[in-house]
């Protein structure tokens, strides 16, 4: 792993990958570890503190579509939020102190694991500055057919596009006659496979209609000195999050361009946010196919 052309990628195209990050005795420990999370989903009614739904979703055929925060659900996903090649591609991005700002594991189930719509992570988690690195972990081989994220090499660099709807509400989403979608790069791989990707760059995933899942472990990565501008902070739980390096309660202020993430018509995770669209760009192209 050469981490100075990984940073070098990463500020050129907005995104760098790295295969075989993760071994196999990594992947055998988060992919047990995960299915016996997702089997405490059995019975419940809809969306939970720890579970986001797909829409199709009953008690007795549980279809997760999210798993919020696993490191807050399992000190086995924060262990590997922690894991030293990980840290050590993202400190070549971001420098030596970092915090882990979220984590998430997203699922998309053979044959109805849900598209998300093209959007960019930053119009989500404002900072004070941009330095943070948005972390993929493939706990499955991800391939054309099973969902995978699609990404838009260069878009980093045209700032933030809007993500609100023509009344104004914040829809999670970009409308897709703002960007090129037809410059859009799959990014795949065998499990293990680690991608990072800046928090400006837009990317988005389709339906997955095959009969594999596809499973993705996000760990959202920040500088120490990166200020949330989303949610109030409390000092222990927050220092507590810091992956590498020393706290220090001195922010770097940065011009950012930022644009609230309110109002909502339907509050929650991006899914939700989502739901109101009128217009879907991977709806039609699951139907055209």
């Amino acid at each position: 792993m050469n981490t100075r052309q990984l940073a070098e990628q990463f500020r050129e195209d907005g995104f760098c990958r790295i295969e075989g990050l993760f071994g196999a005795a990594e992947l055998a420990d988060l992919d047990a570890k995960t299915r016996d999370v997702i089997a405490r989903a059995q019975g419940i009614p809809g969306e939970t503190e720890i579970f986001d739904v797909e829409d199709s979703h009953t008690p007795d055929d549980p279809r997760i579509r999210r798993i919020k925060r696993p490191h807050e659900v399992d000190p086995l996903y924060w262990s590997y939020a922690c894991f030293p090649k990980l840290l050590e591609a993202v400190q070549a991005i971001l420098g030596p102190d970092i915090r882990l700002h979220h984590s998430k594991i997203n699922l998309k189930s053979a044959r109805f694991g849900s598209p998300l719509e093209w959007h960019q992570d930053w119009a989500f988690i404002p900072h004070t500055n941009m330095d943070l690195a948005i972390g993929a972990v493939m706990l499955d081989e991800v391939d054309e057919g099973n969902g995978p994220m699609l990404v838009i090499p260069g878009s980093h660099r045209t700032g933030l596009i809007d993500h609100h709807d023509e009344d104004g509400w914040f829809a999670g989403a970009i409308d897709p006659d703002r960007i090129d979608t037809a410059a859009a790069v799959p990014l795949l791989g065998p499990p293990g496979t680690v991608t990072l990707h800046h928090p400006l760059l837009v990317h988005g995933s389709a339906l997955n209609t095959s009969t594999r899942e596809r499973r993705l472990l996000f760990y959202e990565y920040a500088a120490a000195d990166a200020w949330p501008l989303i949610y109030g902070v409390q000092w222990p739980e927050y220092t507590g999050r810091l992956v590498a390096g020393s706290p220090n309660p001195r922010i770097r202020m940065e011009p950012v361009e930022v644009k609230m993430p309110h109002p909502v018509r339907k509050a929650g995770s991006i899914y939700n946010n989502q739901s109101a669209l009128k217009r879907r760009f991977f709806e039609t192209l699951n139907a055209q196919a």
